[in-house]
């Protein structure tokens, strides 16, 4: 049977861990994003500020989802998502990479959403 990787519990963990020792990245788009997303909630948007919004939601259990990356799914590896982790559309995509760094690949509302 093939490696399935890491249960979502320890994927949860992982992420946590690699981010309180620093070891984090954050895509462009989610700074772009993840920036829009602050300035609407009248926070002062840093990097900072989405990753640290981001491991408050793993450590307080927010649902999260396993999901191939790429085309076709699962090409480029496995990310877990968490929908609507703000009550009004947002949705964050992370990524384990080679187990060194957790990646904030996406942090955004829907295009379609306004208060």
């Amino acid at each position: 049977m093939p490696d399935e990787g890491p249960t979502l519990e320890e994927a949860r963990q992982r992420l946590i861990e690699l981010i309180e020792a620093d070891e984090w990245e954050i895509t462009g788009s989610a700074i772009k994003d993840g920036f829009e997303v602050l300035r609407a909630t009248g926070e002062y948007p840093t990097q900072w500020k989405i990753v640290k919004y981001v491991l408050d939601l793993l450590k307080t259990d927010f649902p999260i989802h396993k999901v191939g990356l790429g085309e076709p799914p699962g090409s480029a590896g496995v990310g877990y998502v968490m929908n609507n982790a703000d009550g009004r559309g947002l949705y964050i995509k992370l990524k384990i990479e080679e187990d060194r760094s957790a990646w904030i690949v996406s942090f955004h509302t829907s295009k379609h959403y306004r208060e």
